[in-house]
Protein backbone atom coordinates (compact mmCIF):
# COMPACT_ATOMS: atom_id res chain seq x y z
CA UNK A 1 0.00 0.00 0.00
CA UNK A 2 1.80 3.49 -1.23
CA UNK A 3 0.90 6.15 1.16
CA UNK A 4 -0.18 9.32 -0.27
CA UNK A 5 2.23 12.26 1.03
CA UNK A 6 0.31 15.83 2.63
CA UNK A 7 3.12 18.86 0.95
CA UNK A 8 3.10 21.52 3.43
CA UNK A 9 4.99 24.69 3.70
CA UNK A 10 7.75 25.48 6.29
CA UNK A 11 5.60 28.56 7.95
CA UNK A 12 2.65 26.15 8.16
CA UNK A 13 4.56 23.14 9.92
CA UNK A 14 6.11 25.78 12.39
CA UNK A 15 2.50 27.52 13.40
CA UNK A 16 1.07 23.72 13.75
CA UNK A 17 4.18 22.99 15.59
CA UNK A 18 3.82 26.20 17.99
CA UNK A 19 0.18 25.17 18.40
CA UNK A 20 1.00 21.51 20.05
CA UNK A 21 1.42 19.67 17.44
CA UNK A 22 4.10 16.92 16.96
CA UNK A 23 2.91 14.60 14.37
CA UNK A 24 4.17 15.15 10.78
CA UNK A 25 4.20 12.05 9.43
CA UNK A 26 3.65 11.37 5.55
CA UNK A 27 4.29 14.81 4.63
CA UNK A 28 6.26 16.48 1.64
CA UNK A 29 8.41 19.57 2.79
CA UNK A 30 10.79 21.35 0.87
CA UNK A 31 12.03 24.95 0.65
CA UNK A 32 15.41 26.06 -0.98
CA UNK A 33 15.78 28.91 1.87
CA UNK A 34 18.77 28.92 4.23
CA UNK A 35 18.41 28.95 7.94
CA UNK A 36 14.58 28.51 7.73
CA UNK A 37 14.83 26.64 11.24
CA UNK A 38 18.08 28.70 13.16
CA UNK A 39 17.43 28.79 16.77
CA UNK A 40 13.94 26.92 16.27
CA UNK A 41 13.14 24.22 18.59
CA UNK A 42 11.01 21.18 16.99
CA UNK A 43 12.32 18.52 19.74
CA UNK A 44 9.76 15.46 19.58
CA UNK A 45 8.75 16.64 16.22
CA UNK A 46 7.68 13.27 14.54
CA UNK A 47 8.88 12.92 10.86
CA UNK A 48 8.59 9.41 10.14
CA UNK A 49 7.99 8.62 6.07
CA UNK A 50 8.13 12.14 4.96
CA UNK A 51 9.65 13.46 2.29
CA UNK A 52 13.03 16.08 3.59
CA UNK A 53 14.37 18.78 1.17
CA UNK A 54 14.72 21.79 4.10
CA UNK A 55 17.69 23.35 5.78
CA UNK A 56 17.97 22.49 9.01
CA UNK A 57 20.69 24.27 9.87
CA UNK A 58 20.79 25.91 13.63
CA UNK A 59 17.99 23.62 14.46
CA UNK A 60 16.61 22.12 17.52
CA UNK A 61 15.88 18.76 16.89
CA UNK A 62 16.01 16.46 19.85
CA UNK A 63 14.17 13.21 20.42
CA UNK A 64 13.10 13.75 16.64
CA UNK A 65 11.68 10.88 14.51
CA UNK A 66 12.93 10.67 10.93
CA UNK A 67 12.19 7.01 10.48
CA UNK A 68 11.83 6.33 7.02
CA UNK A 69 11.93 10.01 5.58
CA UNK A 70 13.39 10.60 2.30
CA UNK A 71 16.26 13.56 1.94
CA UNK A 72 16.40 15.26 -1.14
CA UNK A 73 17.99 18.62 -1.91
CA UNK A 74 19.18 20.83 0.57
CA UNK A 75 20.61 18.47 2.89
CA UNK A 76 23.45 20.50 4.18
CA UNK A 77 22.84 21.26 7.57
CA UNK A 78 25.18 23.05 9.95
CA UNK A 79 25.13 23.04 14.05
CA UNK A 80 22.11 21.51 14.49
CA UNK A 81 21.58 19.04 17.89
CA UNK A 82 19.89 15.85 16.64
CA UNK A 83 20.60 14.55 19.74
CA UNK A 84 18.51 11.72 20.41
CA UNK A 85 16.52 11.46 17.20
CA UNK A 86 16.02 7.90 15.28
CA UNK A 87 17.13 8.00 11.87
CA UNK A 88 16.57 4.29 11.07
CA UNK A 89 16.16 3.73 7.53
CA UNK A 90 16.35 6.91 5.94
CA UNK A 91 17.20 6.98 2.35
CA UNK A 92 19.20 9.65 1.36
CA UNK A 93 18.76 10.58 -2.25
CA UNK A 94 21.47 13.23 -2.91
CA UNK A 95 24.84 13.56 -0.82
CA UNK A 96 23.91 15.28 2.65
CA UNK A 97 26.76 17.53 4.74
CA UNK A 98 26.63 17.57 7.94
CA UNK A 99 29.06 20.32 9.66
CA UNK A 100 29.48 20.46 13.98
CA UNK A 101 26.02 18.85 14.39
CA UNK A 102 25.28 16.77 17.80
CA UNK A 103 23.98 13.30 16.55
CA UNK A 104 24.66 12.02 20.09
CA UNK A 105 22.79 8.73 21.20
CA UNK A 106 20.91 9.02 17.56
CA UNK A 107 19.93 5.51 15.93
CA UNK A 108 20.79 4.99 12.22
CA UNK A 109 19.82 1.39 11.95
CA UNK A 110 19.28 0.23 7.77
CA UNK A 111 20.01 4.04 7.04
CA UNK A 112 21.40 4.45 3.52
CA UNK A 113 23.88 7.76 4.13
CA UNK A 114 25.28 7.20 0.32
CA UNK A 115 28.07 9.87 -0.29
CA UNK A 116 26.98 11.82 2.83
CA UNK A 117 29.75 13.77 4.72
CA UNK A 118 29.78 14.21 8.57
CA UNK A 119 32.20 17.11 9.81
CA UNK A 120 33.32 17.82 13.19
CA UNK A 121 29.76 16.07 14.52
CA UNK A 122 29.40 14.28 17.98
CA UNK A 123 28.36 10.70 16.64
CA UNK A 124 29.00 9.67 20.59
CA UNK A 125 27.12 6.79 21.18
CA UNK A 126 25.46 6.57 17.54
CA UNK A 127 24.35 3.71 16.43
CA UNK A 128 24.90 2.71 12.57
CA UNK A 129 24.00 -1.27 12.86
CA UNK A 130 23.29 -2.16 9.46
CA UNK A 131 23.11 1.04 8.24
CA UNK A 132 24.99 1.38 4.02
CA UNK A 133 27.62 3.85 4.75
CA UNK A 134 28.70 3.46 1.31
CA UNK A 135 31.12 6.68 0.47
CA UNK A 136 30.47 8.16 3.27
CA UNK A 137 33.13 10.55 5.35
CA UNK A 138 33.94 11.46 8.57
CA UNK A 139 35.91 14.47 9.29
CA UNK A 140 37.16 15.82 12.70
Amino acid sequence: MKVKRQRITVEELLRRYAAGERDFTYIVIDDSREGLFRGIDLSDINLEGSSIGVDFSGAILRKANFRYTVWGDHCRWQEADFSGSNFTGINNESSCVFVRCNFSNTIWEQADLWQSTFEDCDLTDANFDNASLVEVDLYG
